[in-house]
């Protein structure tokens, strides 16, 4: 098993790009990770779907990522086809439930650790497609507050406004606006939800 030491990881739920980063993000200094290099197949997996691997994998990276800070604890490693690297975090049962891109300079210094590294095969136990919608962070950021918006939103006033402006036709059934909506944000992302973001956001400090 490889290491690489002293890098920079910043995981969160989706694959972020790190031009993508934000300053509210948990970016975590890495002393010492495991690298692995894998498949184009697996390394697609783990980079957008859901996906399980075996306890064997688990207890063979466990306590193996060594933070700089001594109050954080994490089942990790890195992952490179070759062409890209991405940092995966487990949960204790073998659940991908984080990705973090690296820095550009950092990336390239790990491709070049892997010129003679022979392809590991991590044992998955099951993996679920998730679609892959290409929209950027800001875009899935303001998609996710939509649909928790619309979720909690009980005023009918708020949700026929915001269905009428987006679709420019009434509807009275508030079942048939918020099923429609959420279809439409997260289906066919645009600027008229772009819009629809700034109303609902303006709703809420009304509210509260």
């Amino acid at each position: 098993m490889n290491y690489i030491y002293d890098i920079v990881l910043n995981f969160n739920k989706e694959y972020y790009n790190f031009f993508e980063w934000n300053k509210k993000d948990n970016i975590i200094n890495i002393k010492k990770i495991p690298l692995f290099m894998v498949s184009n197949n697996i390394f697609n997996n783990m980079k957008y779907d859901i996906v399980k691997v075996s306890n064997d994998f688990i207890n063979m990276i466990k306590d193996k990522t060594y933070i700089y800070s001594k109050k954080e604890s994490i089942i990790s490693c890195l992952i490179s086809n070759g062409k890209e690297v991405i940092g995966v975090m487990f949960d204790t049962e073998g659940n991908v439930i984080k990705r973090s891109s690296l820095l550009l300079d950092e990336e390239e210094e790990v491709i070049d650790e892997l010129y003679d590294e022979n392809v590991f095969d991590i044992d998955i136990l099951s993996v679920k497609k998730r679609k892959n919608n290409e929209i950027n962070r800001v875009q899935k950021e303001k998609s996710n507050y939509l649909l928790r918006y619309i979720k909690k939103e009980n005023n009918t006033l708020n949700l026929k406004y915001l269905y009428y402006d987006y679709f420019e036709e009434e509807e009275e059934d508030i079942v048939k606006i918020k099923d429609r909506l959420n279809f439409e944000i997260i289906n066919n992302y645009n600027k008229k939800l772009s819009k629809l973001y700034d109303t609902a956001q303006i709703f809420n400090k009304i509210k509260n």
